[in-house]
């Protein structure tokens, strides 16, 4: 019986977490809490500036031929109620938060109250040797 509640109890706690599509063709375009807003990276980002509230989604959408990462600076952990392919970075600064978006893939976040936050979309120039940084800004502004 115990297992029984684990199953349903695991199920619940994915049904309220971010929503994103196992089939990449078919994306919600609403969350329980809110909306998902998508922030598609190709050369550029687009929107760089995206405004949002709290609970909706924030979905990053890699158009590029090659892996992307999304890196927030500032500690968010605090600030997420929702995420997805995100993690926190082992390196030295335990305040990054990253998530490695491969070709046609997303990553998504959600945050839980108003802020400001600033990130960067680290990727391979189209010269080999080099990395380009998209910058962008997403604020939470209180509900309606």
């Amino acid at each position: 019986m115990q297992f029984y509640r684990f199953i349903i109890g695991s199920a619940l706690l994915i049904l309220t977490s971010c929503q994103h599509a196992l089939v990449r063709d078919s994306s919600p375009s609403v969350t329980r809490t809110g909306e998902v807003k998508d922030v598609v990276i190709q050369e550029d980002i687009s929107p760089a500036t995206l405004i949002a509230h709290p609970g909706d989604e924030i979905r990053w959408v890699n158009k590029r031929h090659v892996d992307v990462h999304v890196i927030f600076f500032t500690p968010v952990m605090e600030l997420l109620t929702c995420q997805r392919n995100f993690e926190r970075m082992r390196e030295a600064d335990r305040n990054q938060y990253m998530a490695k978006v491969e070709t046609n893939d997303t990553a998504s976040a959600c945050f839980r109250r108003p802020t400001e936050l600033r990130y960067v979309v680290s990727t391979k120039s189209s010269d080999v040797n080099r990395v380009q940084n998209l910058s962008g800004t997403i604020t939470i502004s209180p509900g309606d």
